[in-house]
């Protein structure tokens, strides 16, 4: 069990510490759904797309866009979400985002068995925090889609490359 946990840990290190590098997030050895053809590059209608707070390894805050696709869909993409725009109801919010440099990542496919995720990263919640209740924002390869977010927020905000789930 100790070790478990221990691997929980350093493996939420490791994606936050890639995330706050601006660097692929866990690019090398990616596992993807084997095909030796192309998967079309995943648009909003492909996915089911939610948000959800993951402990974080030091004193900020981790959060986690998945990305699963739709029954019967294989899809990829390549690179992080970008044009993040966090919205309290219908008011958008100002909050400074820090993404990875385009083209640093692989491609990654997105199946049923695949989800794809996506790591947030924010300071600690400080005492007065930004109100958001969704965020809006484009697939890589284009596309815009909406999300409801968990909670209020610091910034800056630093988002990684889509990849695979760390568990």
């Amino acid at each position: 069990m100790a070790i478990s946990s221990k691997f929980r840990r350093v493996a939420t290190a490791t994606a936050l510490g890639a995330l706050v590098g601006g660097g692929a997030l866990l690019t090398a050895g990616a596992a993807t759904a084997a095909s030796s053809e192309p998967y079309p590059w995943c648009v909003p209608n492909d996915l089911n797309v939610s948000v959800a707070e993951r402990p974080a390894p030091d004193d900020g805050r981790l959060f986690a866009i998945t990305f699963e696709a739709k029954p019967g869909v294989s899809c990829e993409v390549q690179g992080a979400p970008s044009a993040l725009t966090f919205f309290n109801g219908q008011t958008a919010q100002d909050l400074d985002v820090i993404a990875p440099e385009p083209g640093s990542t692989q491609a990654y496919t997105i199946d049923e068995q695949h989800p794809g995720v996506a790591y947030v990263a924010t300071p600690a919640e400080s005492s007065d925090p930004t109100p958001a209740t969704s965020i809006n924002f484009n697939l890589p390869q284009g596309g815009g889609t909406t999300a409801d977010w968990p909670t209020a927020i610091d910034g800056p905000v630093r988002i990684g490359n889509i990849g695979p789930q760390v568990s």
